[in-house]
């Protein structure tokens, strides 16, 4: 209790601490809205986890704040009425509506005091079980449970796991407990309308079927060889049937989609390999038992290979045929070495596919890695697909077809570390006759079956076009053609060959597919080119029309069902929600505004209700309840009520024209009560292109790398988020000269204080103002996170979170370069900040973590030293352990006040904190904050 104390007495006087950072700043007394302090950072809800019923009489969703309990709301659609549960874990909605169940435990602030006390893990309150009656409102709860499952496609039932209980250590016995033979668990088969329960014990794993109600679950009768059963288990009769016996090991439980059939994987002998040589059984509802179908002895890719218990066994579509995984053997220990007798020692070769520290990081995964096979059922024909070299399967018609795609990216795998993408080759393989057919080489997409199965389709980025292969024809052809419109990305400006922007589907029988331009739909046929037409015209209006797929079960696309659309207006940022009529091609507009709507609109499965968001900078995006006709629109969540306590800025769209003469656009964000006539201060913070996230709502949260736009608008900041346009080559001096006119432009009004200008990014950001800071001193301070500094250092740098080379960045990708470090030196000398900072006058403040994964840390250290060796005021934030921006709460909240603080001081007269005044020591590190 003392240690609890002592440590919530520390974090109030943090708090009012901070609030001393505010006395410089005049507030009126008979103000009523709030200015923001760090605590609001911790005030706001985000809602996340909604799901509703069939038929959407029942919707839920969690509020949940940066830290402490989740809430669960409850809206029930009859009477209009939401209930609110607190400390919520997980939470699922039967089918029917009627339950809501949940597990529920101890408050955050108890179960810190607990683990203050040292309180052993197992020694922690379990959780407990709440079943909620929506028509009677009643809750019935039920203690020590930890977790729970309810039937995908029909109601009526639970299935949840008892906690595990430790038993009590009989003092007066001196031998130790024994270790349990198996780690099993309790499970409760609960009727949901009665209230009934069935107990089955010794359960190792279950689990239910999809669309009928029933159970598999493997169970341990403590037989330390041969101690595993399967039974099959009807959830109405409350039978068990034993259908395997004497196994060592179940794993892998699976039910074909009408629960005639399941599969599971099987030990027959125990083993003490690491691959251990598994067998695959399965079991039909016709069978007394179930049946070895397949194991070590079969005939997979080579002699040796075994059946993985890493992969998930799964069913066709039909279930008729089924899918599971195979592995080659791996190296096994000599558990006889001692330590001081391994070597360990990496051989990184030249010539390998993937670079060493790709396979390092892919190792965890490469140990679990298996390729598919298929077993037909009705011929008792078994297929490997997957292979070393055939690294990827597609199988037609859901897993019925007769036709597999095979991905070969083995030829490609040593260009990716300059290309930065495998490149694949495309493989057409008949089950049926085992032939393959080579259709395409070298192609940076991902290729995949239509619908019905009659053609392969993929974008092909040399001729910016979609491609098909007619299979009954084999015959290739590209789907439209230039002469109609641009299918690529017109505005890719990175040194590679543009991508697509995609497709919303395809008609019934495979008679056309749906395309996205940059702005419309096209319907494309591969037998009727004559056909090809755009269903909108969003082109000419630069509105730019995408597809609402409103079920994730629809195959295809019915033209005699009006289409629902997203609309986005690219002139003004605003949305809307549309259809569209096939037959007459009229758009009717059903929902607009200047508001974000949001792209995935979620329908119930038995009723035309849909829930979705809008938002702007004002408006915070509550769950709002309608039909697909938009006929009455009812908002069923309020998670952020007060927001109306507080000041609250604005935004706007901004245009200029920069020195070379180009328009250029960006985002404004001014504060509440904004007076043209007055000076404020300025921040600059942008990445590459924003404006297009203008009706985004900006929380007040702690951001991991930004500062958060409400939050300073509220405090009397101005906010400018400039849209970066690159040429090829010299991506800091694009940045710069769209950074600086934009900047231009706003000072030319007249209400920005000129002097009191700062820059602020992140990553690509920090590396953007980094190169800014060496062409121009009239920025007041500047943060820049994550920074590379030195390109030539950087291009031959890992980025260890994959292990990849980042030469392809440079060559490739975002920094733009376009060429090698030996065929341009010049180009990235010219392009690095690092050579320059002598010139820098700016006070900058880094954040660069020790664990960044994507950019070498060392770039941030650099950067520090040289500002440091050049006796310019510099300070380096590393949060230890994190990664590329900081993820822990605690570290987020510390960021932001940092952040806050060293603007404050700059820009607002703020006082100097003490950690900008002196640093801290390794000593003070997790004692003294400085604040």
């Amino acid at each position: 209790m003392i240690e609890s104390d002592i440590h919530r007495s520390m974090f109030k006087k943090i708090i009012l601490l901070l609030g001393c950072m505010y006395l410089f700043q005049s507030v009126s007394i008979a103000q009523t809205l709030k200015k923001m302090t760090p605590r609001v950072y911790n005030e706001w809800n985000t809602i996340k986890n909604v799901k509703m019923s069939d038929s959407a009489n029942t919707i839920i969703y969690t509020l949940e704040k940066e830290t402490g309990d989740k809430k669960l709301c409850v809206y029930y659609k009859v009477n209009h009425t939401t209930i609110a549960f607190n400390r919520v874990k997980s939470a699922e909605v039967d089918v029917s509506g009627r339950f809501v169940i949940f597990t529920h435990g101890l408050s955050d602030d108890s179960l810190r005091t607990l683990k203050r006390k040292k309180t052993a893990k197992d020694k922690l309150p379990s959780d407990s079980l709440s079943v909620f009656d929506v028509v009677t409102q009643q809750t019935q709860v039920i203690e020590k449970v930890s977790s729970f499952v309810l039937p995908i496609k029909y109601g009526g039932y639970c299935v949840y796991v008892k906690s595990k209980q430790k038993e009590a250590q009989d003092s007066t016995k001196k031998e130790k407990p024994k270790t349990p033979v198996c780690d099993v668990q309790t499970i409760i088969i609960r009727k949901l309308y009665t209230g009934k329960e069935d107990t089955i014990k010794n359960v190792k794993d279950f689990l239910l079927a999809e669309e009928v109600p029933l159970l598999v679950y493997s169970r341990c009768t403590g037989d330390s060889i041969a101690g595993y059963q399967v039974y099959y288990h009807d959830l109405e009769t409350k039978e068990s049937k034993l259908i395997s016996k004497k196994l060592s090991q179940v794993k892998q439980l699976s039910w074909d989609k009408k629960g005639d059939k399941l599969a599971f994987l099987g030990l027959e002998e125990k083993s003490v390999l690491t691959k251990k040589p598994f067998s695959l059984f399965l079991y039909s509802t016709s069978d007394s038992l179930a049946q070895r179908i397949a194991g070590q002895e079969s005939s997979f890719k080579t002699a040796d290979w075994l059946i993985s218990d890493d992969k998930k066994i799964t069913f066709s579509e039909s279930g008729k045929k089924l899918f599971f995984g195979t592995t080659p053997p791996v190296p096994e220990k000599d558990t006889m070495m001692l330590d001081d007798e391994i070597v360990n020692v990496e051989i990184w070769h030249h010539d390998t596919p993937w670079l060493y520290t790709q396979m390092e990081s892919n190792l965890e995964e490469d140990k679990k890695k298996a390729y598919t096979a298929i077993f037909d059922l009705e011929s008792n024909k078994l297929d490997q697909l997957e292979s070393p070299e055939f690294d990827k399967s597609i199988v037609s018609l859901k897993g019925d077809g007769k036709y597999v795609l095979l991905i070969r990216t083995l030829p490609y795998r040593k260009s990716v570390t300059w290309l930065g993408d495998v490149k694949k080759d495309i493989f057409l393989y008949d089950l049926l006759n085992n032939t393959s057919t080579l259709i395409a080489e070298g192609q940076s997409d991902m290729p995949d079956f239509s619908p019905a199965g009659k053609y392969i389709y993929w974008y092909n980025r040399p001729d910016s076009l979609w491609k098909y292969y007619d299979i009954a024809k084999m015959k290739l052809g590209f789907l439209g053609d230039k002469s109609l419109t641009a299918f690529y990305d017109e505005e890719n400006d990175i040194p590679q060959l543009p991508g697509d922007h995609g497709v919303a589907g395809w008609l019934k029988e495979d008679k056309a597919i749906l395309i996205y331009d940059k702005y419309d739909i096209w319907k494309i046929s591969p037998d009727d080119p004559m056909s090809n037409i755009a269903f909108t015209d969003g082109r000419l209006k630069k509105l730019r029309y995408k597809y609402i797929k409103l079920s994730s079960e629809l195959e295809f696309i019915d033209p005699a069902v009006p289409m629902m659309l997203h609309v986005f207006n690219e002139k003004s940022k605003t949305e809307s929600y549309a259809t569209l009529d096939f037959k007459s091609g009229r758009i009717n507009i059903m929902a607009e505004g200047e508001y974000a709507f949001s792209k995935v609109v979620t329908k119930a499965k038995k009723s035309p209700d849909i829930i979705f968001t809008k938002q702007n900078f004002d408006l915070f995006p509550d769950l709002l309840l309608s039909d697909t006709l938009m006929s009455r629109v009812l908002n069923i969540s309020e998670a952020n009520p007060q927001q109306k306590e507080y000041s609250w800025g604005s935004n706007k769209l901004l245009k200029w024209v920069d020195t070379k003469g180009a328009e250029r656009n960006g985002m404004l964000f001014l504060p509440p009560d904004f007076d043209p006539n007055k000076k404020y201060p300025l921040i600059v913070n942008f990445y590459e292109r924003s404006s297009d996230d203008f009706n985004q709502h900006r929380a007040p949260q702690a951001h991991r790398s930004s500062i958060n736009y409400t939050y300073y608008t509220n405090i009397g900041y101005v906010i400018f988020n400039p849209d970066i346009i690159y040429t090829l080559g010299q991506p800091g001096e694009d940045c710069y000269l769209t950074v600086n006119s934009g900047v231009d432009a706003l000072v030319r009004q007249g209400f920005i204080d000129s002097t009191l200008m700062a820059l602020q990014g992140h990553s690509w950001g920090g590396y953007q103002i980094a190169y800014i800071l060496t062409k121009t001193g009239r920025f007041k301070c500047a943060e820049a996170g994550a920074p590379v500094v030195n390109m030539v250092s950087a291009y031959g740098g890992i980025r260890w979170g994959t292990g990849m080379s980042r030469m392809f960045q440079y060559e490739k990708t975002q920094s733009r370069i376009g060429k090698t470090l030996w065929e341009n030196p010049s180009m990235y000398h010219f392009n690095s900040p690092l050579y320059q900072l002598d010139k820098v006058t700016t006070p900058v403040l880094i954040m660069h973590n020790d664990e960044d994964a994507a950019v070498p840390w060392e770039q941030g250290i650099e950067y520090y030293m040289a500002m440091r060796r050049l006796g310019k005021p510099v300070w380096l934030l590393n949060y230890n352990g994190e990664p590329h921006w900081p993820v822990k709460w605690q570290n987020r909240l510390d960021f932001n006040i940092r952040l806050e603080q060293f603007f404050n001081h700059y820009l607002m007269e703020g006082p100097l904190p003490l950690w900008m005044k002196e640093g801290n020591t390794p000593m003070e590190k997790g004692i003294l904050n400085k604040y």
